[in-house]
């Protein structure tokens, strides 16, 4: 498969070596004034010169011809090329032979070294011609009041207790009148609290519950409602996190950029720890396998290209740097095709093509 290349080829005048020439038997359709191949069947270099294809070389054909247009036809003499024959014959239409008058001019000889001489009287006429991105505890009040001091349902108006039920937590033992009831307490008795875990002010009475300095949780812990948590340091010792958020935020608390962020992983004591760092000096991710050697993440942007009428491209890339590479190729077949590349910022990628390509024709890729 060849390359195709949509815009001219500049060696700078280094030499093309170990080329050969298009090989084809017949000519090629649609040439371009200069276009050349190499005829196979009449083992001939041949040139389109714009309007008809030329063998390129000094055939004898040609030279015959070359010679034939450089000889023209003077005063007596006469020019005759027969091209099918391959001659060229020159002849003398004026002066043949000459010979003198007697007693008048002398002639020595007819053709060759000729001298001619005069007599004595000579009358002599001669003429020539020539021609591009809280809790609240409320303690129940007991009002005592002294033993028979009180007939019931004599001594009392309105309501009066004539008996005790027993609720929550609390039993009742003797009911009635001038019975001695017993009330026990058979629910919280004293109040501790788990090491680590809850901490309580006293067993009894005014109770405080609060949370230690330090907590400690054994079991599994649900917070409904959002959570924060204030410190220098949060660890976290399990094999699974999941998190519902798509986005993670580092160097939330940083008001300007100026602090480089990222994702280290944990090798062992063995083997150095690797990470994924974005340098905020360069404006850029990196990432390290070995801790030490930083190295950039290449990117990509890519566009299609093509609108039956420019030739010139500007794309924006927007990597932030000219170290990319850039690639094109055809949307049809998917070949790669060379055009001309201009990395004209840090942003931007000018490419350009010999003639205006069909609409989307091409796909222009930028690695950086």
């Amino acid at each position: 498969m060849a390359r195709n290349f949509l815009t001219p080829i500049d060696l700078n005048k280094l030499e093309l070596q170990n080329a050969a020439i298009q090989n084809l038997g017949i000519d090629p359709g649609s040439p371009a004034t200069g276009q050349i191949y190499y005829n196979t069947n009449d083992s001939k270099l041949k040139v389109y010169n714009g309007s008809s294809w030329t063998t390129v070389g000094n055939t004898q054909e040609e030279i015959e011809d070359y010679i034939d247009g450089l000889i023209t036809a003077g005063g007596g003499i006469s020019v005759d090329y027969d091209d099918d024959g391959n001659s060229l014959t020159i002849a003398n239409t004026g002066v043949t032979s000459l010979t003198g008058t007697a007693n008048e001019v002398t002639v020595s000889a007819s053709a060759g070294a000729v001298t001619v001489g005069l007599p004595s009287t000579v009358a002599v006429d001669i003429s020539g011609t020539a021609a591009s991105a809280t809790y609240a505890v409320t303690a129940g009040t007991a009002n005592a009041v002294a033993a028979d001091s009180v007939a019931l349902g004599t001594d009392t108006t309105g309501d009066y207790v004539a008996d005790v039920t027993a609720g929550t937590g609390i039993s009742v033992a003797g009911t009635g009148e001038g019975a001695s009831v017993t009330v026990t307490n058979t629910g919280v008795t004293s109040l501790t609290g788990t090491t680590n875990e809850v901490t309580v002010s006293a067993s009894a009475g005014a109770v405080t519950l609060g949370l230690p300095t330090d907590v400690t949780i054994a079991g599994d812990l649900t917070v409904s409602g959002d959570l924060t948590i204030s410190g220098s340091a949060t660890y976290v010792n399990t094999e699974i996190i999941e998190l519902d958020d798509n986005t993670i935020i580092l160097n939330a608390n940083a008001t300007t950029a100026s602090e480089n962020a990222g994702i280290e992983v944990e090798r062992g004591t063995v083997e150095t720890n690797v990470s994924l760092l974005w340098n905020e000096s360069n404006d850029n991710w990196t990432l390290t396998n070995d801790g030490t050697n930083y190295h950039a993440i290449t990117r990509k942007y890519s566009e299609d290209v093509g609108d039956t009428s420019n030739t010139v491209f500007a794309l924006d890339h927007n990597l932030g740097t000219r170290d990319v590479t850039v690639q094109v190729y055809d949307n049809a077949t998917y070949d790669t095709v060379e055009v001309d590349v201009v990395r004209t910022n840090t942003n931007r990628v000018t490419v350009t093509f010999a003639t205006a390509p069909g609409n989307n024709a091409y796909r222009v890729v930028i690695v950086g």
